[in-house]
């Protein structure tokens, strides 16, 4: 999806890193991948794992587990590769599962005070679910506060010059 994240009713893509459960405006996400080889390189931007070939294009493999929680990420059989659109971009997003998709009320959305701080500005809120809390990203502005994301958009002409 491009631009800013309409923040009415909306679907979410649900996954896990470590123990919180977050949501992505389904919007952004291309596909759900089950773990593959990653091709690693020198001098990549932090949280970057490396990069694989995903429906036939070169794409930058973030770990999200170190990007939210500073924390390398274990591989398990239940990691999944959340392949999301970045403006003209895809970006994989390793995540330690892919859970479901639901229908995300606006009135379930709250914004702590602490979502106004720039450091957090890609937590776009937190919806309470019956005995769930889901963290709400805007992957544009996670990538860009976590990542460099020029760098990222310029992984792909590198690798196929």
């Amino acid at each position: 999806m491009q631009g800013q994240i309409d923040m009415t009713d909306f679907k979410a893509l649900i996954f896990k890193v470590g123990e919180e459960e977050y949501g992505v405006h389904i919007n952004q996400v291309i596909s759900i991948e089950r773990m593959q080889e990653i091709t690693s390189y020198p001098n990549r931007p932090a949280h970057v794992l490396g990069v694989t070939v995903m429906r036939e294009v070169v794409t930058p493999l973030v770990d999200l587990r170190s990007a939210l929680m500073g924390e390398a990420l274990v591989p398990s059989d239940s990691c999944r590769i959340i392949l999301v659109q970045v403006e003209d971009k895809q970006i994989g997003l390793i995540v330690d599962a892919a859970t479901d998709v639901l229908d995300i009320k606006l009135d379930t959305i709250q914004h702590p005070n602490l979502l106004d701080s720039k450091d957090v500005s890609y937590l776009k809120g937190i919806s309470k679910m019956d005995d769930r809390l889901i963290i709400l990203l805007d992957m544009e502005k996670l990538l860009e506060k976590t990542t460099n994301i020029d760098e990222l958009k310029e992984i792909k002409e590198v690798f196929q010059d």
